[in-house]
């Protein structure tokens, strides 16, 4: 666990920060009961990923998950205007599917195939958190500040999206994901974008295959610039159509400015943010463990078949480090807007 990062989580245990917090975000006085609800599950998370920390693998990406689950709602209760805990659907906001039909009989057979785990998104935290993050992912452009965000579109429920899909999409797993799946972004040597001129990206792969093809759809044009590529389109498309960005938070530059990536579009041509991303990665794992207890111990203790352990433990790391850093830069800078 972070200490700083943490530390600064521990606001949200406070009451008298909380009613500050909101009423800067709303402009409206918190009562004394949400409050209360945002501390308590301010509490728990902190004890969840506590737990999980000391935790041993067979147990651990299980207490992450409901650290990230009980982090999120204290945040959506932030940052949702009107309604307190009553007013959530209860629910994961996720549904697995078919995991049952992938994950039987030889367990070395179903280890080999998780990334083909598949979840549909429904009612509940998970859309309660894109909801009130609105999809937003804050951008970190030139320095370790936020320079730039930007909302995508609140994807329709029942989105399916499979395991490898979200694996293959976060650069923090680069290392390992070769493992299951190709990598699915670009990192981004420099940015800009202005009214006039509109987007131009230049990233560090030239090797273009067919990851950006989906851009070119959306009236992108990318070009081949020695070692590298050059990604460009107008303004107004830039707006119907925003790229998907990520960062590397575990591997920052000069340790401290996260890494900003251009992704590949999922098929459905959905987006979300980097915040809900690390959210469904968290529940995979976590599910993996609550209901397939037999095949996560065989993967973690070197069954035939543990191809997927390195990044599925690489993963393991990223959610428990990052998911609470994200939280909280989020709220930060809705504050320092706030305020402005």
């Amino acid at each position: 666990m972070n200490s700083e990062i943490w530390q600064q989580l521990v606001s949200l245990e406070s009451r008298d920060a909380v009613i500050k917090w909101f009423y800067k975000l709303h402009k409206k006085e918190l009562s004394n009961r949400r409050a209360i609800e945002i501390n308590s599950a301010a509490r728990q998370a902190r004890e969840y990923f506590r737990n999980a920390n000391d935790a041993d693998y067979t147990v651990k990406p299980l207490l992450t998950f409901y650290g990230v689950a009980s982090l999120s709602r204290s945040f959506i209760l932030l940052m949702k205007r009107d309604g307190g805990e009553e007013t959530l659907k209860v629910g994961h906001g996720l549904n697995t599917e078919n995991w049952a039909g992938i994950l039987s009989g030889n367990i070395s057979s179903g280890l080999q195939k998780i990334g083909e785990l598949k979840v549909k998104t429904c009612g509940g935290l998970f859309y309660e958190l894109i909801k009130e993050s609105k999809n937003r992912i804050c951008l970190h452009t030139n320095s370790s500040g936020i320079d730039w965000q930007l909302d995508y579109n609140i994807p329709k429920m029942k989105d399916e999206i499979t395991f490898a899909d979200v694996l293959s999409r976060i650069p923090d797993l680069k290392n390992d994901i070769h493992l299951i799946d190709e990598r699915r972004y670009f990192r981004i040597n420099d940015l800009t974008y202005t009214e006039d001129k509109g987007f131009s990206a230049r990233l560090s792969n030239s090797e273009i295959g067919n990851k950006l093809d989906r851009y070119k759809e959306n009236g992108y044009s990318i070009d081949v610039e020695q070692n590298s590529l050059r990604i460009t389109c107008p303004s107004d498309k830039f707006k119907e159509n925003l790229p998907l960005f990520i960062h590397s938070y575990v591997y920052k530059m000069f340790g401290s400015i996260p890494s900003l990536y251009i992704v590949e579009p999922f098929k459905n041509f959905s987006s979300y943010s980097q915040i809900c991303m690390t959210y469904l990665v968290s529940y995979y794992l976590g599910m993996l463990v609550r209901y397939f207890p037999s095949y996560w111990v065989s993967l973690i203790t070197g069954a035939i078949g543990d191809k997927a352990w390195p990044v599925i433990n690489r993963a393991q790391h990223y959610v428990e480090t990052i998911y609470p850093e994200l939280v909280i830069e989020f709220i930060r800078n809705e504050i320092d807007k706030a305020e402005k």
